[in-house]
């Protein structure tokens, strides 16, 4: 043997290399190992709500700069006892250098404060809070990652409650069920779905096969799917397993106000939470960093994601190809994730939100600082969105402007692309649809149901959706009788206005014909080729939703609609594919959607139900769809198609084209790592960015 090889086994502190750092591990369900210490009488660590071990507990939430010691994380303000120090030091021991290692005696405490500001500490806190959700009240309750609001959520009366006080009128809510038994009560649980939720990540499922009497009807408000989740920390397991709470789910849902981020620091949810929570169940370890649940979607096609936080987050990404400089990412404006990149790794941030909300802007801020810091990371480059008018856009070029470093702009839809590939592990070129409400083209248009062709090395818009003209601009997207009424338009010219599915859908005459003077006159409604604007005029025409007030409202209510039905309609030869010129002069496939809408509006007439007609629509787009992605493939010579954009987290007209793609013979790709959303959009900036910096 060498003679340089040691002679005993130690461990050492750690160092502030940079090969020492950049192993943080994610924030960890509680483990079977410490749920039976939490629910053993003679156990030491018997219902302390923050038992954790090597294999399980907070640590990205909690930590505040690397090296990961106890020092440097939010437990550093709590002295370790005699017998934790003992554990932590034992090799073989399942605490041996636990960083948050605690027990009753040395660690955080737990307490229920009312709004008369009592505080009730012990096995009291949870029977109380037990009482409280009872009886219809609200709680606000500290998780690993923030606080959430929890009501009973089979108790109608106090989840229109919860809805009120917390401006949160339409949005479905997720629900915390005590183990996997009482979830496959609820609905339909796939052995994949179970594996995911019983595993360290834990995150929110939206599952199929709703049963409607377990839980109130305003739970899920008019979704098909249920979001359920089983306990990750140690109080919700004590929380749920309080006898006055046997077998009832509760509505755990992120506590903020409207579409604020997640609140975590205590004395901030005392103070914003006032009007909503009639109590706080929290506990005294500090949160450093606040880290939404994780969501997945259950499908035919596997789990797709669709919020990638808690459980997920900082586990680095391979990038297909070795960056040559370390960079930065700064992805979207919505559903806003950034994305460090150091050689052939990346590391995406925990979900921030909508940059438009200051708070979350904040994060987005905050995050970049802490990704940078942890993983002591000096950015050579930084990327960002075409869109000139977007936060990170312009966050982006300021940065670039006072560092002095590389600007890389990449498209919107190509970066959708090229996260497909990235999480794939691919360099090779594919078609891809990639579809979604809107992301600034090329041309500086709105662009949204594209067909591109492409690698890492580049792309070419190949296809779109007819573009419809949206009267208002963004206003359009959330009034969505205007997209039905310019979708008429379009197929009737001024008649449209007064027609009888016209003043059904914009039943005010003046409104109508403002709209349909600004369509006439062709004042401010720019053209969109956005694949969502077609999902709101078809759920406005249908009935089924006049507003928008989350974003992909029309298009959850119009998938629900036809998943319910029963007597489909084929849609089959309704999108008629042509050839046009974009205003750049580039060749396209154009997906031309009036036939489809002539069908609508004739079926209408002879009284087919809603749910028929959403189906009829979802089976027209999706055979158009890839009867063009199919036309492209085989004129290039490309067998793999790829799925993207956030219209793909509807998984009926994913399952439909899927379906068509396949009798057809083509490789399909969709997301099963990062969301098809712009969750997505930074990986496949550092997937671009990277190639881009090989090839100077």
């Amino acid at each position: 043997s060498s003679s340089n090889a040691p002679k005993h086994f130690t461990i050492v502190e750690s160092d502030q290399s940079p090969l020492d750092r950049g192993r943080i591990t994610i924030d960890s369900a509680v483990c079977d190992d410490c749920l039976d210490e939490l629910f053993q009488k003679d156990d030491r660590r018997h219902c302390h709500p923050l038992i954790n071990c090597t294999n399980c507990g907070p640590r990205y939430s909690i930590v505040r700069d690397l090296p990961y010691d106890r020092p440097q994380t939010t437990m550093a303000e709590f002295a370790i006892c005699d017998v934790c120090q003992e554990e932590y030091l034992d090799p073989g021991n399942r605490r041996f250098h636990a960083q948050p290692i605690c027990c009753p005696s040395c660690g955080p405490v737990v307490s229920l404060v009312n709004h008369e500001g009592i505080v009730y500490g012990g096995g009291e806190a949870f029977s109380r809070s037990a009482r409280l959700l009872r009886d219809g009240k609200i709680l606000a309750m500290k998780g690993l990652g923030g606080y959430h609001l929890v009501v009973d959520a089979t108790n109608e009366a106090a989840v229109r409650e919860l809805r009120q006080r917390k401006k949160r009128d339409y949005k479905p809510l997720a629900v915390m069920v005590r183990d996997l038994q009482q979830a496959s009560s609820l609905a339909e649980v796939s052995d994949e779905a179970a594996a995911l939720m019983r595993s360290p990540i834990a995150p929110i499922v939206l599952l199929l096969g709703i049963s409607p009497s377990s839980i109130a009807a305003s739970v899920t408000q008019g979704s098909h799917r249920v979001g359920l989740m089983i306990p990750n920390t140690p109080m919700q397991h004590l929380l749920l397993a309080e006898p006055m709470l046997t077998d009832r789910p509760l509505v755990m849902t992120s506590a903020n106000l409207s579409d604020d981020p997640l609140i975590k620091d205590d004395e901030e949810a005392q103070r914003h939470l006032a009007g909503i929570a009639d109590a706080y169940l929290l506990h005294d370890r500090p949160i450093e960093r606040a880290i939404d649940d994780s969501i997945v979607m259950d499908t035919e096609q596997g789990l797709i994601p669709i919020r990638r936080a808690r459980g997920y987050v900082p586990t680095p990404l391979p990038l297909p190809i070795r960056s040559t400089a370390p960079g930065l990412c700064v992805g979207a404006d919505l559903k806003n994730a950034v994305c460090m990149v150091n050689q052939d790794n990346a590391v995406l941030s925990q979900h921030i939100g909508d940059l438009n909300y200051s708070l979350a802007y904040q994060r987005f801020e905050k995050a970049i600082e802490d990704l940078l810091r942890l993983y002591d990371i000096k950015p050579q480059w930084i990327a960002c969105d075409l869109h000139p008018r977007y936060l990170s856009h312009r966050y982006a070029k300021r940065y670039a402007s006072q560092v002095g470093i590389d600007l890389i702009q990449i498209q919107h839809h190509y970066a959708h692309l090229a996260s497909l590939l990235a999480e794939h592990n691919r360099t090779d070129r594919i078609v891809c649809l990639a579809c979604d409400g809107v992301g600034y083209g090329d041309d500086g248009t709105a662009w949204g149901g594209e067909i591109l062709v492409g690698d890492l090395q580049g792309y070419e818009r190949c296809g779109r959706i007819r573009p419809l003209r949206l009267p208002g601009g963004d206003q359009a997207a959330v009034d969505i009788p205007r997209c039905a009424l310019s979708w008429m338009y379009d197929l009737l010219g001024g008649e449209s206005v007064d027609h009888p599915h016209a003043q059904q859908v914009i039943s005010h005459a003046s409104t109508r014909y403002t709209i349909g003077q600004m369509l006439q006159r062709d004042v401010n409604c720019p053209p969109s080729s956005g694949l969502g604007r077609l999902f709101d005029a078809a759920a406005s025409l249908l009935g089924l939703c006049d507003h928008n007030h989350y974003q992909a409202m029309s298009g959850m209510l119009l998938e629900a609609a036809a998943e319910s039905c029963t007597n489909p309609l084929s849609g089959k030869e309704l999108i008629r594919i042509r050839k046009v010129k974009s205003a750049t002069g580039q060749n396209l496939l154009e997906l031309d959607h009036r036939p489809l809408l002539m069908e609508l509006m004739k079926q209408i007439i002879l009284g087919k139900s809603s749910d028929q007609l959403a189906w009829l629509f979802h089976d027209a787009l999706a055979e158009g769809l890839s009867r063009s992605a199919c036309q492209i493939a085989r004129q290039r010579g490309i067998k793999t198609i790829g799925l993207t954009g956030g219209v793909f987290c509807n998984a009926l007209l994913s399952r439909l084209v899927i379906d068509y793609l396949r009798e057809l013979g083509f490789e399909i790709l969709i997301h099963h790592v990062v969301p098809p959303n712009d969750g997505g959009i930074a990986l496949g900036q550092a997937a671009v960015a990277g190639a881009t910096l090989n090839e100077a």
